[in-house]
């Protein structure tokens, strides 16, 4: 677009004297003949005026500093001008006062931390009637691997959603693979939410088209694990001089001897404890996730746990739950544990070795996980069953051979 003759000018407006003689300062923006003025809000003594350098006389504070509001008022102007080139609009004076004051809402971007601000503000008020908590908690946390990922990748606090492309996408993508080292599943929970986002923003015409459209994951098959006995000892006999470690390995283990989910344990408070009047200690608390009320005993290694981070600022210093997904597969490694470990691996664990294979009723477990019946857990049943067939097949193939029977 090609550019149009422009100016701008500040003067004084002589006839309106305050009472404290100051006059106001005017900008007037010509633009091809055509022009439109407006006050600039500061005020100056007559005698103080420049009308050659269009400016304060002086050098004190007062002076230094009305002239630096002049020039960014100029820098502004010449600002939204090229703004509006770029955007293919025909510069006129009245236009441009109008972008000054932002009153021209295709130049009001917004932003995708700006939209995901806006979602999470209205998502808030519904937690707990139409927005699980759970689900809430996870709109913040994409919302910090949002901001993560931009500060990393483009060194900047936010992107504007005309600058969301497949490339940002791939980007971003790659990140949570990488970097926070998260399964396809997970990582497609987190893509999903950033499609639901730019939907919200095509529907308000932020933008016109949504680019996660044009990008397609498939989620992968999930078989649910958890580990056996001899498994289980080895991350409780796991010893390591890596703090990071060492609290990873506890809040896991913390998880497989309560079937607390990583929300739960991370909302867990003092109130959440009960003593009984056999004195035995129970947590009751109402799932994250659900709402519905989980009855767990306290059980020695996991008393042991809290103690032992007793008088810290959180009752449990869980880590962030990429970074905890990190640690247990090292620690996986370490325990020569051939299997992929993730925090909610604990839950499983609690469900079927913990309590199931130790007779422990399907009832009695369904409460404990606050399940909404026993037809959810009773997949934790059929897992032990497998675990049991798979280890009695091994059995079995120890005793092959030659026989006289």
């Amino acid at each position: 677009m090609e550019r149009s003759s422009f100016s701008i000018l500040f003067t004084i407006r002589e006839s309106k004297v305050r009472k404290n003689g100051n006059v106001p300062i005017e900008v007037t923006i010509t633009v091809n003949g055509e022009r439109n003025s407006f006050s600039t809000g500061k005020q100056v003594k007559p005698n103080n005026w420049d009308k050659n350098k269009q400016q304060v006389r002086g050098k004190d504070e007062e002076a230094k500093g009305l002239n630096n509001f002049l020039k960014a008022v100029k820098s502004k102007l010449y600002e939204k001008e090229a703004e509006l080139l770029n955007r293919g609009f025909i510069i006129t004076a009245r236009l441009l006062c109008d972008a000054y004051f932002d009153k021209i809402e295709c130049l009001k971007e917004h932003s995708l931390l700006s939209i995901l601000e806006e979602h999470n503000t209205e998502r808030k008020a519904m937690v707990g009637k139409t927005v699980a908590p759970a689900t809430y908690w996870v709109f913040e946390y994409t919302g910090r691997l949002f901001s993560e990922f931009i500060r990393k990748k483009y060194n900047r606090e936010d992107l504007y959603l005309r600058e969301i492309n497949i490339g940002f996408i791939q980007g971003f993508h790659a990140f949570l693979l990488g970097e926070k080292d998260m399964s396809q599943n997970s990582s497609t929970k987190h893509l999903k939410f950033l499609k639901k986002l730019l939907n919200l923003a095509v529907s308000n015409s932020y933008i016109s088209y949504n680019p996660v459209n044009a990008y397609k994951v498939e989620r992968e098959p999930v078989e649910i694990d958890f580990l056996d006995e001899e498994e289980l000892r080895k991350i409780i006999n796991f010893d390591t001089p890596i703090p990071r470690f060492e609290r990873a390995k506890d809040m896991f283990l913390f998880g497989c001897f309560t079937g607390l989910s990583y929300i739960d344990i991370k909302t867990l408070t003092p109130e959440h404890f009960e003593k009984d009047s056999a004195g035995r200690i129970w947590i009751k608390k109402r799932r994250v996730k659900t709402g519905v009320l989980s009855r767990i005993p306290l059980l020695p290694i996991a008393k042991l746990i809290l103690d032992k981070y007793k008088g810290g600022e959180k009752l449990l210093p869980i880590q962030d739950p990429a970074d905890i997904n990190k640690y247990l597969k090292d620690i996986a490694i370490l325990c020569g544990i051939n299997k992929r470990i993730t925090f909610h691996t604990s839950r499983h664990t609690f469900a079927s070795t913990v309590t199931l294979a130790n007779n422990i009723s399907l009832e009695v477990v369904s409460k404990m996980l606050g399940h909404t019946n026993t037809r959810m857990t009773s997949h934790y049943a059929k897992l032990i069953d497998k675990c049991i067939g798979e280890q009695m097949d091994r059995l079995m193939d120890t005793f092959t051979g030659e026989t006289n029977y």
